[in-house]
């Protein structure tokens, strides 16, 4: 009997555990749980039984075996990531790691080895085992916390200044960034003419306001990508530990700032925002050309999201979204715009 075709299969958890038991120095009575699905699969491995925190399935107070060891197995969706691209990622983790800042790195294998091959329905799917990021989510930060975010994301950033690793994951040059948009929204928009004929003009500005500055100005490398609270934990003493660098990739270093001040950014104060740019700074200048266009990058980060969804809920793998939510979103980008031009 021939098996129907799959796009997206929800792999075993037992079958995973037993693998990575198998394949790497871990505790065997070591437990797996499922913690989200979307670009990547993510399970959380554990010797504790008593899985209390709710985002997370830990307690970072003391409790029973809180000292066991944890890791994180990502489980990347086929054809999301090359292994090429994720290569990549792995060096730059190890990069930062070997340079003092706190990342979730990944874990060699038994056989010295970071990626795992899965021959799932649908095709080749990648693993990787990462240590796991001691702390919680914070979702609203305290000026002095911002203050810390800020500088530990400066030093990532002069870690990466003018550094290639590899092939990277995506590249977020200005004009590349529209075309995607552009072609993929385009069908998307068919009946929302205004809404599409805005983003035909906005790339227009966004070239010639590129196009007359001084590119010295503006710093290039390696980006996380995807700075928001959901991808760095905060313990008690107010260490920063950065993961998910599934986003990351080339282009100007002020692109993190942007997309740090999009997300939650009804909530993030002045204040707020201030103290992140006073910590950034600690570690290097940013110049008036760059501070100028932060909320540039804001909006940069925004067509990147929207294209991103466009792409992936295409109605084949995942339920499309629908066209009027994106011209919402598109309403929504140009009061950003509007309210941030200088």
């Amino acid at each position: 009997m021939q098996f129907f075709p799959v796009e997206y299969s929800s792999l075993s958890a037992k079958a995973l555990l037993e693998s990575v038991i198998i394949n790497y120095d871990i505790d065997s009575n070591s437990s797996i749980t499922f913690l989200k699905r979307g670009f990547n699969d993510t399970y959380l491995i554990s010797g504790n039984e008593l899985l209390n925190n709710a985002e997370y399935g830990l307690n970072e107070k003391e409790g029973p075996n809180s000292g066991a060891k944890k890791y994180i197995l990502r489980v990347y969706k086929y054809n999301w990531r090359s292994f090429e691209s994720i290569e990549t990622e792995l060096k730059l983790l190890n990069h930062l790691k070997d340079n003092s800042v706190s990342v979730s790195y990944p874990i060699k294998d038994k056989e010295a080895k970071f990626i795992q091959t899965i021959q799932a329905p649908e095709g080749i799917r990648y693993a990787v085992l990462f240590s796991f990021a001691e702390g919680i989510p914070l979702r609203k930060l305290s000026a002095e916390q911002s203050f810390l975010l800020g500088a530990e994301t400066g030093k990532i950033h002069s870690l990466t200044k003018n550094r290639s690793f590899g092939a990277t994951a995506h590249n977020y040059d200005i004009e590349t960034q529209f075309e995607n948009t552009l072609s993929i929204l385009k069908p998307v928009l068919i009946n929302h003419t205004e809404q599409y004929n805005y983003l035909v003009q906005l790339k227009a500005d966004f070239i010639t306001t590129f196009s007359s500055i001084d590119k010295t100005e503006l710093r290039t490398g390696i980006c996380h990508g995807d700075l928001q609270a959901e991808n760095f934990h905060i313990t008690l003493d107010d260490q920063f530990t950065f993961f998910d660098f599934d986003f990351f990739g080339t282009g100007y270093l002020a692109y993190d700032i942007g997309v740090f001040m999009w997300y939650d950014h009804k909530n993030k104060t002045p204040e707020i925002i201030t103290a992140f740019l006073k910590g950034y700074q600690t570690r290097g200048k940013l110049s008036p050309t760059e501070i100028k266009l932060i909320p540039y990058f804001s909006t940069l980060r925004a067509l990147f999201q929207m294209t991103l969804f466009c792409k992936t809920h295409d109605g084949k793998q995942l339920p499309l979204w629908p066209a009027q939510q994106v011209a919402d979103f598109v309403k929504k980008v140009n009061n950003w715009q509007n309210d941030h031009k200088k």
